[in-house]
C-alpha cells in the first residue's frame, strides 16, 4: 500500500527517557485493550491553539513533534472548551474538519477514531488518539480510552 506523503509543521519535544517510556507504555496498553491501528498522544499548546504529538505508534509517518494546527471549530468546542471526548465512528466523520490528512487516513484504512481528552483539574492538556477501521469504536470504547487518558495527566502536566 502506498501512503500519500504529507507535510506538517514540526517542533522538538524535550522528552525525558522516563516520560517517553510512560507515554509508550500507556499507548501500548490502550492499543491492546481498546484496539487501534494507530495510537498517538497529543499535547495542547494554548498559546498557539494547536496540538503537538508527543507519542506515536507509527513514528515513521506520524512523528513525535508533528503539529496539528488545522483543528475544526466544532472539534475545538467539543474537546477543548467542553472537555468531552470525541468519537468518529464512520468515514464521514473522519472526513470532516475534525481531522487533518484525510487522504493518509483513508490510505491506511482508518475510518474510525477516538480523541479521549486529557484534563487536569479543569484544564485541557491534550488527547489520546486511537484510529482504526470504520465501525471499530462505540461509546463503551470511548469510556475505556478515557481511563487510559486519565493516566496521562501526570506526564503531560510536566511537558
Amino acid at each position: 500500500m502506498t501512503v500519500p506523503h504529507f507535510e506538517e509543521e514540526y517542533v522538538e519535544i524535550p522528552l525525558t527517557a522516563a516520560a517517553s517510556a510512560k507515554l509508550a507504555g500507556i499507548a501500548a496498553s490502550v492499543t491492546a485493550d481498546v484496539g487501534a491501528l494507530l495510537t498517538t498522544i497529543s499535547l495542547w499548546r494554548p498559546g498557539t491553539g494547536d496540538l503537538v504529538r508527543v507519542c506515536s505508534t507509527m513514528p515513521e509517518l506520524y512523528r513525535v513533534g508533528g503539529i496539528s494546527s488545522e483543528l475544526g471549530e466544532d472539534w475545538l468546542e467539543h474537546c477543548v472548551v467542553h472537555q468531552e471526548s470525541f468519537l468518529a465512528s464512520d468515514q464521514g466523520t473522519i472526513d470532516s474538519d475534525a481531522f487533518e490528512h484525510q487522504n493518509v487516513l483513508g490510505a491506511l484504512n482508518l475510518g474510525a477514531a477516538i480523541n479521549a481528552v486529557i484534563v487536569d483539574n479543569g484544564r485541557f492538556l491534550g488527547c489520546l488518539n486511537l484510529l482504526d477501521v470504520a465501525g471499530a469504536y462505540s461509546e463503551p470504547s470511548v469510556r475505556r480510552a478515557e481511563a487510559y487518558a486519565a493516566q496521562l495527566v501526570e506526564t503531560l502536566r510536566t511537558l
